[in-house]
């Protein structure tokens, strides 16, 4: 799909057959809304892309993002035990997919063996934001602005970066994670 967001979304909305109204109905937005969407006189945001293409089951991705010229066919792999590891405070973190230039996020392998606060090494924040999927393991997140969450294997949590954060394993297991961080718009830190 080539054009701007509105003109995909009409695209989109076309092939399936679907009217204004209809997509209305199915989404809960009004007609209006979806006719200025269509004709970028109102603003995207990824709640209601997520809407759209569900109702319309194509990949929100063709709504959310302009593919860059040049870059459409890179790929990254990262083999089991392969990537660049990192060690803090009772966590290991072993760097995923690493080899792409002007990338938006950095995804990690996390390995937590934590039992408490203290031993994760208190608080932390950092730029952007931070999402993590539980693979194994009980985690328990800390943030400075709400009460602690239990996560448990297959729950996932996005948080900004900025709220101090801390982890901490619960049960005698070590908590394995999949961790995704956006990377500041001036770049990536020193040595990732």
């Amino acid at each position: 799909m080539q054009g701007s967001v509105g003109t995909k979304i009409r695209e989109a909305r076309k092939e399936r057959n679907v009217t204004l109204r209809d997509l209305s109905e199915r989404t809960g937005l009004s007609v209006s809304q979806l006719s200025k969407l269509e004709n970028g006189k109102a603003r995207l945001t990824v709640d209601v892309a997520l809407m759209i293409a569900g109702v319309l089951h194509v990949p929100v991705a063709s709504f959310l993002f302009r593919p860059k010229p040049g870059l459409q066919a890179r790929r990254s792999i990262t083999r089991s035990g392969s990537g660049v590891m990192h060690e803090g405070n009772a966590m290991s973190f072993e760097v995923l997919c690493s080899d792409f230039r002007d990338k938006t996020n950095i995804f990690w392998r996390v390995t937590l063996t934590a039992k408490s606060f203290e031993e994760n090494g208190g608080w932390r924040s950092h730029s952007g934001e931070e999402f993590v999927h539980v693979l194994s393991g009980r985690l328990e997140l800390h943030t400075i602005h709400y009460d602690p969450a239990v996560l448990n294997p297959g729950d996932s949590i996005l948080f900004d970066g900025e709220m101090q954060h801390a982890y901490v394993a619960l049960g005698g297991d070590p908590v394995v994670m999949l961790m995704s961080n956006t990377v500041p718009r001036d770049g990536l830190p020193a040595g990732v």
